[in-house]
């Protein structure tokens, strides 16, 4: 039937018995049936006709036929669950009519109805879940990208990037906006973003958070479950969910909680961690037994385990909190209450150790992934606590190895991004996962997949997500292993030609993996030397992040640049949303990489130049996003070390002196301003007087001491004083002016003073290295004298005395060493020598 058959049937029934009818012919007609399901939701008045159903009944329609409108809503919610599921065609016309807001008014209204009883309440609310659920978990998934990587389309947030915890507030701008601009509509995209937050709204918070209280329904605690867990992503939507609290009052419809059989908490824990973690407890079998006499839920142990690892991913205080939580019996006593610690029966750390081990594998994937996140959080602070922690390390690879050979290709998606969370920042499991083949094994799939997928024998989809996440546990495995590295560099049939490809990936996801695992192998100077070389990835990093930056402006901040041209979005927008940190994923990763590719000693730091490198690393200090601005700072320093004139030139230029006066002064971010120092420093370390005052003149000499003083005061952090002095050591080295302007400046003299007396040996060797310079007569000359005018200028500080106690106490090989040289200096003549800063990768 055509869709003004079915509005005319709908709007016509001549009767409540005929209405629900005709609905349950529409769901029949719609279920199963994409283009009729598009044809329902593009349908407007036939859309409204469905919402309108949703809506509570008066008093006077419930007392006529209350069973009736409660089916009605039932039929109504299913077929409102089966649009969501289509995608952006149908989810357009249910968020710009406010549909979750419909259905959680619905809710509301239906769980505080005192004419309700508890069957029928039962009854309708899961379908009334389940199409909430459809809704916003197709939204975030359109919005976000996949959960488990970004997937083909060209979205952001879903990336599972190894130290990225969560994404930042609200709707993301840039990439986030540009992936989505085609198929996205901007007029509705303020709906989305306040349907995805709909649900921590206080109200609605409390009516969903209180079901979980009154009701043990798998049916209606699974869609609650993926529900939160799905769109926990935002830190403001984790917060509220984890600051709710039991309300004081009983619920309006006088149910009694049926989980009341539930364990009272053992430590000061959220409610839904508490929640959570008495639910998978009480649901499963433990040593053989079942603390509850239903058969286990599978699904439902999967989805509370997935709500459990996003609420704890990153969350210190929660992984302390779930560490120390045991299970109490019926009667109020702990089990196993005796032992001296925490038996795997009674512990909840135990008990997801079991479920890893043994179990369908849904659960146990689950569960690798909950436990995986509770140990990143924190590995605890007792000796034993961190031994048990390495040991669950050790059997989460041992059983992700073991699932990795046997699972389907969604299951490995999941694994990967697993593997890659658990071995992150952690040497030793690198060198385990390598010595169980773990890369070989990784890199058979990868092959695969892209075999597969050129055959046509691989849904696009997840053949891309299958591409992330491989190259980024590939990444990870590689970060901090140099046989690994090797490993993958020489591997046969060649992997690299698979990185390059992935370089241009249309994915997001796959894009950022393959940087992330190029900046894992350039760590290694032989593969960086010829391996990326030879493949071409070097270079098509540096074409990567031009592409990228093109496609997502500028990449500084301004409102004109930051993809906001592709979907009419107005300034006052923008302004009202933050940036994610996803969006910069790849750009970040690029940068990095560039960061060991720009080394003295690299080949690829010529292709820098030659493709316009410079500028575009300039232009990315001026980013909002920190970590892509300190990268940049970070590969312009790399630039300057041990670099020609003409190459000082090109950054001075083309960064600009006010900018690089900006970067170096209070008002920088002081991430940013380290790095700057450090690349001033590097400008000076290879110039020669001449050029020296020439680059003071520029800076201008009051302005650029300034600066320095106010880094180099006791005040600041070690990390920022000691670049600031090894520029004081720079400076000294050239002509007699500059000199002694320095040492008119008592502040110059206190600082070197101060930097002598502190703990810190980094800061001694740059005081150090200043004083010789400062002292020691101009290397030109035959023979190097002291200048007796600056020793006469440092006699107060009996610098002779002070030397000899530095020799005598050292225990630093640099300070001792220095400090001869420099009384050497003072009684013998000696040999003095400049610094720079050395080239460092990230």
């Amino acid at each position: 039937m055509t869709n003004s058959n079915t509005l005319d049937l709908l709007t016509n029934a001549s009767s409540s018995t005929t209405l629900l009818t005709n609905l349950k012919d529409l769901k029949n007609t719609v279920i199963g049936n994409t283009w009729k399901k598009v044809e329902v939701a593009e349908d407007e008045r036939l859309l409204q006709f469905l919402l309108s159903l949703l809506e509570y009944p008066s008093s006077k329609d419930v007392s006529e036929d209350l069973a009736t409108s409660l089916e009605l809503m039932s039929e109504t919610a299913v077929i409102i669950g089966a649009l969501a599921n289509v995608g952006n065609l149908t989810l357009q016309p249910l968020l710009l009519s406010s549909t979750p807001t419909s259905l959680l008014q619905l809710i509301t209204s239906l769980s505080r109805a005192s004419d309700i009883t508890a069957k029928q309440l039962e009854k309708i609310l899961p379908h009334l879940l389940r199409a909430l659920r459809n809704i916003l978990v197709s939204t975030a998934d359109m919005f976000w990208g996949h959960m488990w990587g970004v997937g083909a389309e060209r979205k952001v947030i879903g990336t599972g990037l190894v130290g990225v915890e969560v994404m930042s507030e609200t709707e993301v701008i840039g990439k986030g906006k540009q992936a989505a601009g085609k198929s996205i509509a901007p007029g509705w995209r303020g709906q989305a973003t306040h349907a995805l937050g709909s649900i921590f709204e206080p109200d609605n918070l409390t009516t969903l958070l209180s079901l979980l209280e009154a009701h043990s329904d798998p049916q209606i605690l699974l869609p609650l479950y993926q529900l939160f867990s799905r769109l926990v992503a935002l830190p403001s939507h984790r917060r509220a969910l984890l600051s709710w609290s039991t309300p004081m009052t009983a619920h309006a419809h006088g149910l009694g909680s049926s989980s009341s059989n539930i364990p009272s908490p053992t430590s000061d824990v959220p409610f839904i961690i508490d929640h959570l973690m008495s639910s998978i407890s009480l649901l499963t079998p433990v040593s053989g037994t079942y603390y509850s006499t239903r058969k286990p839920n599978n699904r439902l142990i999967e989805a509370s385990l997935d709500l459990l690892a996003a609420l704890v991913k990153g969350q210190p205080s929660l992984s302390i909190a779930i560490r120390s939580w045991n299970l109490y019996d019926e009667d109020g006593g702990m089990l196993d209450e005796e032992s001296p610690s925490p038996s795997p029966k009674s512990e909840f750390v135990g008990i997801l150790t079991g479920l890893v081990i043994a179990g369908p594998t849904i659960v146990r994937i689950a569960a690798a992934s909950c436990l995986t996140n509770i140990i990143k959080a924190d590995r605890g602070t007792r000796t034993s606590d961190r031994i048990r922690s390495t040991v669950i390390n050790y059997q989460l690879l041992e059983e992700i190895v073991k699932l990795l050979q046997s699972e389907g290709p969604e299951e490995r998606v999941k694994l990967c991004f697993i593997l890659a969370a658990l071995v992150s920042d952690d040497a030793a499991l690198q060198k385990a996962a390598a010595e169980k083949d773990c890369p070989d094994r990784l890199i058979g799939i990868l092959i695969s997949v892209n075999q597969d997928a050129e055959k046509g024998e691989f849904n696009d989809d997840l053949a891309s997500r299958s591409r992330e996440a491989t190259l980024l546990a590939l990444a990870s495995l590689a970060m901090q292993h140099d046989a690994t590295r090797t490993f993958i560099a020489d591997h046969s049939p060649p992997v690299l030609p698979h990185v390059f490809n992935a370089l241009s990936s249309p994915s997001y996801g796959v894009r950022a993996a393959a940087c992330q695992l190029a900046r894992a192998l350039s760590r290694t100077v032989s593969i960086l030397r010829t391996n990326l070389v030879d493949s071409g990835i070097g270079e098509e990093i540096v074409k990567l992040l031009k592409r990228e930056i093109a496609s997502n402006g500028n990449g500084n901040g301004n409102s004109s640049s930051s993809g906001s041209s592709s979907f009419g979005i107005g300034e006052s927008e923008l302004a009202e949303e933050d940036i994610g940190d996803r969006i910069w994923t790849v750009e970040v990763a690029a940068t990095a990489t560039l960061c060991n590719l720009v080394a003295d000693f690299s080949p690829l730091k010529a292709v820098l130049l030659r493709e316009g490198g410079i500028e575009l690393l300039c232009d990315l200090t001026k980013s909002p996003y920190e970590p892509l601005a300190l990268n940049a700072m970070w590969a312009l320093k790399n630039i300057t070390y041990h670099s020609m004139e003409v190459t000082r030139i090109m950054v001075t230029s083309t960064m600009g002196w006010e900018r690089l006066k900006f970067l170096l002064s209070p008002s920088a971010i002081p991430s940013l301003r380290v790095q700057a120092f450090e690349l001033v420093q590097n400008l000076f370390s290879e110039s020669g007087i001449s050029e020296i005052s020439k680059t003071v003149d520029s800076f201008g000499e009051e302005e650029l001491f300034e600066l320095i003083i106010q880094a180099s005061g006791e005040d600041q952090d070690v990390d920022l004083r000691i670049p600031a002095i090894f520029v004081l050591s720079n400076l000294a080295l050239g002509n007699e002016k500059i000199r002694n302007a320095l040492v008119t400046k008592v502040e110059v003299l206190e600082i070197l003073s101060n930097a002598l007396n502190s703990p810190s040996d980094a800061l001694k060797i740059p005081a150090l290295r200043t004083l010789r310079h400062l002292i020691e007569s101009n290397p030109k000359t035959h023979k190097l004298r002291p200048r007796q005018q600056m020793i006469d200028i440092f006699q107060p500080y009996q610098l002779k005395h002070r030397l000899k106690e530095l020799i005598e106490s050292s225990t630093s090989l640099n300070v001792t060493a220095q400090s001869i040289g420099l009384l050497d200096v003072l009684e013998r003549e000696r040999n003095a020598i400049g610094t720079s800063t050395s080239s460092g990768g990230r």
